[in-house]
Formats: C-alpha cells, structure tokens, sequence
C-alpha cells in the first residue's frame, strides 16, 4: 500500500473533490425541490381552500394532489372527514373523538413532510464539519513527510521548506472551501424548512377549524331544529 506523501495528499484531494460535488448536488437538488414546493402549494391553496367541503382536485400533472404538501395534508384529512357517520348520529364526545382523530392524522401527516424536508440535510451538516479535518489530515500528512525529507537532506534553507510544506496547505483550504458552502446551505434550508413548515401548520390548523366550526353548526342547526319541534 502505497502511503507516500504525494498519494496521500492527493487522495484527500479527490475525497475533498467528491465532498465538494455531492454538496453542490444537494444544494441544487433541495433548491429544486423548495421551488417546486412553493409553486404546487400556491397552486393547490387557490384551487382547493382548506374549506374541507371543496373536493375538487386539479385535473393537470404539475398540481397533482400526491406532489403538493398541502393537498396531502388536506386528503388526509378528508380521508378520515369521509368516514365519520351523519353528525346527527352522533354526540358531543363522539364528535370531539373523532376531531382529535383528524388533529392526529394532520400532525402525523405533518411530520412526513418534514421528514422529506430535512432528508439531505444530513449530509451538507456532516461535510461542513468534516472537511476542515479532512483537509488538515493531509496538511498533516504531507508536512510530516516535507520535515523527513528536509531532515534526510539536512538543509531547512527557504527553497526546500516552502515548496513541500506550501503544497501541504492546498489540502487545508480546499477542506475548508468545501466547508464553507456546506454550512451556509445547511443553515439556509433550516431557515427555509422552518418557514414552509410553519406555513404548513397553519394550512393544517385552519383545515381542521373549519371542520370543528362546520360541526358546530350543524348541531346548532339540529338543536334548533328539534326544539322547535317540540
């Protein structure tokens, strides 16, 4: 196995190099997929309000209900909105049963989505701390070997220190340029997946509003209805 100082700096270059590729990949990746998240939520919240009584779905690809997070929150909640019997076969607390039913499946409907959100992010945080120590391992690696060839030629003049001991550094500022727009796109995401994720809570929140109020009514008008029978 060959561990000379020119093949172990140059293969934490190439490991530094592959970092730096699969960084950029995510980051291109994950701004693609914000993007189209952004524009199919905007889309759906025009074409489908959280009113849980509007059941028409877009009939064209980019809007697609499986493909938008809020059209998925909003039939996962109509799933289980169409299995509750007529509201007049029911009392207060089955009622308030199967609200926290819907409020359950909207929460867990949630936490799928943010899932997805994060997936990725994993790897920017993991080559943002790592390539700084990667790109030291070969500075490392390569200034012991220039100090042993200095020490075998017995001259520390400037002419045989600064050539090998400048190449060794390359090592360090590559680790830390991969780094430094690993942790910025990190960061940036975080910020991003906070925000959409709020937006997200809130679309869940009034969804689930509007089937408490409609519920509501329902049985004022049903009370109503029976005391003016009487």
């Amino acid at each position: 196995m060959d561990l000379s100082e020119t093949s172990i700096v140059n293969a934490t270059l190439w490991l530094l190099g592959c970092f730096s590729l699969l960084t950029w990949s995510i980051i291109l990746l994950k701004l693609g997929e914000w993007g189209l998240n952004v524009s199919r939520n905007y889309a759906f919240s025009n074409k489908n309000p959280t009113d849980p009584e509007e059941t028409s779905i877009p009939s064209f690809n980019l809007f697609d209900k499986s493909k938008s997070q809020r059209a998925r929150i909003y039939y996962s909640g109509q799933a289980i909105l169409n299995q509750i019997p007529t509201q007049a076969l029911l009392n207060l607390e089955q009622s308030k049963a199967w609200h926290t039913l819907i409020e359950k499946t909207l929460h867990q409907q949630l936490l799928k989505e943010k899932s997805v959100m994060e997936s990725g992010l994993g790897w920017l945080a993991s080559f943002g701390s790592t390539s700084p120590f990667v790109g030291l391992f070969g500075t490392v690696w390569g200034i012991m070997h220039a100090l042993q060839d200095i020490s075998s030629k017995g001259s520390a003049s400037l002419e045989v220190v600064a050539g090998p001991i400048g190449e060794a550094l390359i090592a360090t500022a590559i680790g830390i340029a991969v780094a430094i727009p690993a942790v910025l796109a990190y960061n940036f995401f975080v910020r991003l997946n906070k925000s959409n994720l709020s937006k997200l809570d809130h679309f869940a929140n009034d969804y689930l509003r509007n089937i408490i109020q409609q519920d509501l009514q329902q049985q004022t008008v049903s009370m109503h209805g029976l005391s003016n029978a009487r």
